[in-house]
């Protein structure tokens, strides 16, 4: 339904904004990033809380005091007449397979994790857990197993005045063959006894470690993939800037809400989880001391904090450790050196700071048309400055004509998003921090999009991902679709400034995200994407819609296609949108409407862009606003011509209930 109230404008009725949405903005950054998060810390409180509820149990329960306690094995006495529990003797069967082959069976859990689980569908994704992984377990490894001759635990006993037993009484009878055991395992192996010193708990270390991985691996993936909690993480941009991990993050919330979000392999690792756990408790009853328990704990937090947090602010560890998607296939149309630069597009994290700062200076000094209005039917006066194209002159082909993205003025200019794209103020603003993203290199904006072009935009929406309610980018291509210039771009309008001038109570939303549940005046063409897919993948969903779309305007303008071209000149016109979960796309056959005054005298033209995808149509007086608004139904008839007609749309009853509506 149109709706044409001032302040409060609305077309077409969208469902009311996710109730989380206003205040997600204001939650997402409250975590500092040199500590874990509130849910990390109270994941992290567990397991000193398992140690200590496991020391109380052992000191209150009466066979745990009544059974003997060897402090050179860090155990109860191991006959099974005499043992306090099963669990008590390290012989038990979840010692023996499960906490010996502890780190074994935490890797094939997160194994299975990253094959199986969509949320780690791309190649970086699972490379860069890999790498995670591979960190986690050299401190494992040097921590257990060797570092650089003896372990750490090892060191610290020998450091501690530790020593064995059997090789100190060899050479005291003068056999000096033995040498000196350095390592608890050789030591155990000769017969001897590893005493005197203070013996990290390799136990406590091992289990907290691996679990706290595969929490930290899972958990968040998880959460993300289901939207079940907003991501409480931040990090430290290059530029010392705080943000929400958002920023960087490679998968949309909520891509997963529709399907088993946790799967098998998700439960699997729980399982595993739960195990180590279980086993913890067992450790904190029955063997080492407190202190031993401790220091085996604040070994394990150490680890998790260096591959965790540190990170978070220091973001050269972060980019050394970025791992990019590379197509495994290079698209003919594509060349090598095309798909090299379309690798490393990749927008500023704080491209939403910049555009900010860029437009206040720029519009302070002059540099940019804007006229603030409360009218989301938009009256922009900016629209009103802005020069189309020049028409062609046959008398100065020669001459080459004026491109606005060819060198633009400094003051306008904001950010290269790789080797092929920058990021530009837009002169003529209809919303504040209005920006374009153009080719560097000239490309015509009649031709098809290429895959560099798409992931540019994606990587521009991913940045803004976690800033307010996110960014709307819409394209415009051919002589009905409302384009202006003929150098390539693509623009970019924050939604939370569209909304600008709204009444807090407005249902209004990007309407490119609604298109499947609402029926609009014209057909459109629709995909979901996510923030984690490549330009290669948007580029095919790019290529569907585009050949749906030109198969329903031929038969709607009864032209013959034989064959649709993925490159070159585009055989409409067309409106494309993104947002960060849906790539839509209009075709048209018309570029707007004549408005006229209740007495028939025409006021102006109404010419709609992409910006009719977001649910604008901008005009370029108030004059013509003001006819608009009287006459709703004209406004749906307009929108019905521009495009391919939807029958099903709106019906005659309904429109008959527009005419009636209270202005």
């Amino acid at each position: 339904m149109v709706t044409t109230r001032r302040g409060a404008e609305t077309w077409p009725e969208a469902a009311p904004p996710s109730p989380t949405r206003a205040s997600a903005a204001s939650t997402r950054l409250r975590s500092s990033p040199y500590l874990p998060t509130p849910l990390e810390q109270i994941g992290l409180a567990i397991f000193p809380a398992t140690l200590v509820f496991g020391t109380i149990f052992s000191v209150l329960s009466p066979q745990t005091r009544a059974a003997p306690y060897d402090p050179i094995t860090q155990s109860h006495a191991q006959d099974p007449t005499m043992a306090p529990s099963y669990f008590a003797r390290k012989s038990n069967l979840f010692n023996v397979v499960f906490v010996k082959q502890g780190w074994g069976w935490m890797s094939l859990a997160f194994l299975l994790f990253v094959l199986l689980h969509p949320s780690l569908s791309t190649q970086a994704r699972k490379l860069q857990a890999g790498v995670r992984w591979g960190l986690v377990t050299a401190c494992w490894f040097f921590v257990t197993q060797w570092f650089f001759g003896a372990p750490i635990i090892d060191r610290g006993f020998r450091w501690t005045g530790g020593r064995c037993e059997l090789a100190e009484m060899e050479v005291a009878m003068g056999d000096t063959s033995v040498g000196e055991m350095v390592t608890a395992v050789a030591c155990k192996a000769a017969g001897g006894k590893w005493k005197g010193g203070h013996d990290i708990s390799g136990h406590v270390f091992l289990l907290v470690l691996s679990t706290v991985f595969l929490v930290e691996e899972v958990g968040w993936a998880v959460l993300r993939w289901a939207n079940w909690r907003e991501d409480e993480r931040a990090v430290v941009m290059a530029d010392g800037a705080t943000k929400s991990v958002n920023v960087e993050a490679g998968v949309a919330a909520g891509a997963g809400r529709a399907q088993n979000w946790v799967g098998l392999s998700g439960k699997i690792t729980g399982v595993v989880a739960g195990l180590n756990l279980w086993m913890l408790l067992m450790t904190a009853i029955y063997f080492h001391t407190w202190f031993e328990k401790l220091t085996g704990l604040l070994t394990a937090t150490i680890g998790f904090y260096a591959v965790y947090i540190v990170p978070r602010f220091i973001p050269s560890v972060r980019e050394s450790g970025e791992i990019q998607d590379h197509p495994l296939s290079i698209p003919s149309h594509l060349d090598l050196g095309s798909a090299l630069a379309m690798s490393r597009i990749k927008a500023p994290g704080d491209l939403p700071d910049l555009v900010k700062k860029a437009f206040s200076v720029a519009r302070a000094n002059g540099d940019i048309h804007y006229f603030p209005t409360q009218f989301q039917l938009r009256f922009s006066p900016a629209l009103a400055n802005k020069p189309k194209g020049p028409p062609p002159d046959p008398a100065a082909k020669s001459h080459k004509p004026f491109d606005p993205f060819d060198n633009p003025p400094p003051a306008l200019r904001v950010a290269d998003i790789g080797p092929s794209h920058f990021v530009v103020l837009n002169k003529f603003a209809v919303v504040p921090e209005h920006f374009i993203l153009a080719t560097t290199a000239f490309k015509l904006q009649t031709h098809s999009l290429e895959p560099s072009d798409l992931e540019a935009t994606l990587s521009c929406i991913r940045a803004y991902e976690g800033h307010e309610d996110g960014l709307f980018a819409f394209f415009n291509s051919g002589d009905h679709s409302g384009a202006s210039q003929p150098h390539r771009h693509i623009q970019l309008l924050p939604i939370a400034r569209m909304k600008d001038g709204l009444d807090k109570t407005s249902s209004w939303d990007v309407l490119t995200d609604r298109l499947s549940e609402r029926q609009t005046p014209f057909t459109a063409f629709t995909e979901r994407i996510h923030l984690e897919m490549q330009g290669g993948d948007l580029h095919e969903a790019y290529l569907r819609l585009y050949r749906q779309a030109v198969d329903a305007w031929a038969s709607f303008t009864g032209n013959r296609v034989q064959h649709v071209a993925s490159e070159g000149e585009s055989m409409m016109s067309y409106n494309m949108a993104m947002t960060k979960t849906t790539l839509a796309l209009v075709p048209r056959v018309a570029e707007g409407v004549k408005i006229t005054s209740e007495d028939g005298h025409v006021l102006g033209h109404l010419a709609l862009n992409g910006t009719l995808l977001a649910g604008t149509a901008l005009v370029k007086s108030e004059l013509e606003w003001e006819a608009l608004r009287k006459d709703v139904a004209g406004l749906v008839n307009a929108l019905r011509g521009i495009g391919l007609p939807r029958s099903d749309s709106i019906d005659a009853e309904e429109e008959e209930e527009e005419k009636k509506t209270k202005i």
